[in-house]
């Protein structure tokens, strides 16, 4: 999904030991899990690999839907491994059955050892449901060394989670909104381009508080992908549904939104409807922002969106002033817009935030505007646009919603801290 090291990019990034700032961070893969309707997550791991997930889910008060089960060494070099996440299930489902809470699905993570030991998961699942098949088990994966795979644990998550799916019978004229964390913003245009182009219902994991209503998403007949990470998922559901997908990632440039929905509308069979006065009214949103920031540098980060180098595009081609993107590196369904950017504005800084350089705080630009809490720490600015990649941005309305952000940062100053406790951000 990188192309952080292509020659071909001419690319700055590079292999380094690495600093995380305490502005960094996103959802955890126990977080996104909890979004599964009516199930259970056991975590079991060594203690320091569930710390940072375990603290959020009591600040975020998410603690009531997931336990853990700490791993010695003792447990992984004498092969008790298996039989102690196996017995550790067994109590969990029995402490719930007392209390009246015995899940639809329960979530067994496990940690990076996991990768090493080869763990039957298959036969494990096959044992605890034949004792309890009132339950479905999966396994899930917290294990950062996969980070640079096809399958990371943000791509992996995704994919348990929509497995659970049964085949449907028949099918609807639905489509499912794939790969956003949380709800679209309730007042976007898509709604209505969809409901006019047939597609009804607009069906997300976030509309559903049973697992049995969260069945339907196996009726929709189109996958709609809104983020990178939601891929992977929507390839497998049609292998398993049959269901085909459309790649329509959230993009910052209403041009490239209009495409999107041409797009849709093919693949629904159906006209699209006049887009004209929404990419207008976008355009002059634009012009309005950057009149709000008078010249005022840009810095944003790879946090913040989920293609930094979309965004970056869409404000230096309408003259927006944008000084440094702070990136790790560059996902794939954002090289072309890299490119871009380095053969038509090569002044543009591009910074690692992990590279351990940051934690020497020589990037300071205290009178920039951030987009995103890492750059902000970053930079020392004080003018931070609250930005995190799970906004609920998509659309027009998505690029409204930004640039609303943008001038609300640009107005007042921001306490960094403050923001970033409110995201609940896990490194």
């Amino acid at each position: 999904m990188s192309c952080g090291g292509c020659a071909s990019c001419g690319s700055p990034f590079r292999g380094t030991l690495t600093y995380t700032s305490p502005a960094h961070g996103s959802w955890g893969v126990a977080r996104m899990g909890q979004l599964l309707p009516e199930s259970y997550q056991l975590f079991a791991g060594p203690a320091a690999c569930g710390r940072h997930g375990a603290l959020s889910a009591c600040l975020q008060g998410r603690k009531d839907t997931i336990s853990y089960l700490y791993l010695s060494e003792d447990d992984i070099v004498s092969g008790g491994y298996e039989q102690a996440i196996v017995d550790g299930a067994e109590e969990l489902l029995a402490w719930l059955e007392k209390r009246g809470r015995t899940p639809r699905v329960m979530m067994i993570f496990v940690t990076c050892l996991d990768d090493l030991l080869g763990t039957d998961h298959e036969a494990l699942a096959a044992e605890l449901h034949a004792r309890h098949p009132e339950v479905r088990f999966i396994d899930c994966h917290m294990n950062p060394i996969t980070t640079d795979t096809k399958v990371p644990p943000a791509v992996n998550i995704r994919d348990k989670i929509y497995s659970t799916l049964d085949v449907a019978e028949w099918k609807d004229g639905g489509v499912n909104l794939i790969g956003s964390l949380v709800p679209l913003l309730k007042d976007g245009e898509y709604y209505d381009l969809l409901a006019r182009m047939g597609a009804v219902p607009a069906r997300q994991i976030t509309d559903f508080s049973t697992f049995g209503e969260f069945q339907q998403m196996a009726r929709s007949r189109l996958n709609v992908v809104l983020a990178p990470p939601g891929v992977y998922a929507a390839e497998r559901m049609e292998k398993k549904h049959g269901t085909p997908w459309l790649r329509a990632l959230v993009s910052y440039d209403p041009r490239e939104v209009t495409k999107t929905y041409r797009a849709l509308a093919a693949a629904l069979g159906a006209d699209c409807p006049d887009l004209s006065g929404y990419e207008a009214a976008c355009e002059e949103d634009f012009a309005r922002t950057r009149e709000v920031l008078a010249g005022q540098p840009v810095v944003l980060d790879g946090d913040a969106v989920t293609r930094p180098f979309d965004l970056a595009r869409a404000l230096l081609e309408r003259g927006f002033c944008v000084k440094r993107l702070i990136v790790q590196d560059v996902v794939g369904p954002d090289a072309e817009n890299y490119r871009w950017l380095r053969e038509r504005c090569a002044a543009v800084e591009i910074m690692q935030p992990q590279d351990p350089q940051r934690a020497l705080f020589r990037d300071r630009l205290p009178g920039s505007l951030c987009i995103g809490y890492n750059s902000g720490y970053i930079t020392g600015s004080r003018h931070v646009a609250p930005a995190d990649a799970q906004q609920g941005h998509w659309g027009y309305r998505g690029i409204a919603a930004m640039l609303e952000m943008i001038r609300a940062a640009a107005a007042a100053e921001s306490d960094l801290k403050d923001m970033v406790k409110k995201a609940g951000l896990v490194l």
